[in-house]
């Protein structure tokens, strides 16, 4: 009985661990020809541009540092514009700073609402 409630209490804190650790994914959403994601640990936000369209895309996101403020990732390179750190082409990276915890991917129309992927918390 003893080794059964050991093995018990051993499979509890296992699964106990796993739940309390961190999220190994960032974030990311994808809006028609606009993809944002983070990474680094939510510290750095991305905005790549999937779309030879045209239209700009934008991502808008919020950090804990300032709240309140709403940032805005542009890049008007288009889907052949320059690649990030990672090498993903038609990608601006933001900085390293503050952890975000909202954003929202957008294409950019001109004289038009832009199409936006909702802002999401995380």
């Amino acid at each position: 009985m003893k080794m059964g409630m050991r093995r018990a209490a051993v499979g509890l804190f296992a699964v106990a661990a796993i739940a309390g650790s961190s999220p190994a994914f960032a974030w990311s959403q994808t809006h028609y020809g606009a993809k944002a994601w983070t990474e680094q640990s939510d510290t750095v936000m991305n905005i790549r541009d999937l779309e030879a369209d045209g239209n700009s895309v934008k991502a808008e996101y919020y950090r804990n540092a300032h709240p309140a403020d709403k940032l805005t990732l542009w890049n008007k390179g288009g889907a052949e514009g320059p690649a990030d750190n990672d090498g993903n082409p038609g990608t601006v990276e933001s900085g390293k700073h503050s952890t975000i915890f909202r954003a929202q991917a957008c294409e950019v129309r001109n004289n038009l609402p832009d199409l936006c992927g909702g802002m999401e918390s995380f």
